[in-house]
């Protein structure tokens, strides 16, 4: 039987290397490659093609949920897995609207990413038991519309994603390659639409969907 070729993108290395010590004793399972940063994962995705990619959330500049779709277009049959600390409702839709066909959490056992990464290649969805259970039935009909900032562009949803994290405008015109004058005016859109007055309150906001 040939196994499954699985890449593995995360930036805490302790983390990257544990996973991938443990999946290398899963006889139906092949690690490939390893990359902390989505500057360094998308020549490995490019170059190996793998059948699953397990993929982190929160790294340094572009989000593990706005890579997703930098992957597809480089190799559309890898399939992902979102492993990750965060419970965030809407963090977790976004995941699977943007691709995801599993999410573990980073508290759960180890061989529930195993599961996952079986179940997915499979054809089935994975969803970390940690978390409610409607969930499933509500991304099975495609109904993943039920997060806080689904009002948000894609655009939108990437700087609100670096605003949480702390990145000032200039930051993140850097990080995004668009002017800060041009990150502003998303900044003022996205608090509109969140109904938020003042720039403390749209952070603070952003935290709670956000969180480090």
């Amino acid at each position: 039987m040939e196994k499954i070729s699985v890449v593995i993108i995360d930036d805490h290395p302790v983390i990257r290397h544990g996973v991938t010590s443990v999946l290398k004793k899963q006889p139906d399972m092949h690690v490939v490659g390893e990359s902390d940063t989505a500057a360094t994962a998308l020549p490995l995705i490019k170059e190996l093609k793998p059948d699953v990619v397990i993929l982190d959330i929160t790294m340094t500049g572009i989000s593990g949920i706005d890579l997703i779709p930098y992957i597809k277009a480089l190799s559309e049959n890898t399939i992902i897995i979102i492993y990750s600390m965060h419970q965030s409702t809407d963090i977790i839709y976004r995941s699977f609207k943007a691709g995801a066909k599993g999410y573990v959490l980073k508290a759960d056992a180890i061989r529930d990413l195993f599961k996952a990464v079986r179940e997915a290649v499979q054809g089935r969805i994975f969803l970390s038991k940690s978390l409610p259970q409607n969930m499933e039935a509500q991304l099975l009909s495609g109904d993943t519309e039920k997060g806080a900032l689904s009002i948000l562009s894609p655009r939108e949803y990437e700087i609100a994603n670096l605003l949480g994290q702390g990145m000032t405008p200039d930051e993140i015109g850097e990080t995004l390659f668009i002017s800060p004058k041009t990150v502003r005016v998303h900044r003022t859109n996205i608090m509109h639409k969140l109904d938020c007055g003042r720039s403390n309150e749209l952070l603070l906001l952003l935290r709670d969907c956000f969180p480090q």
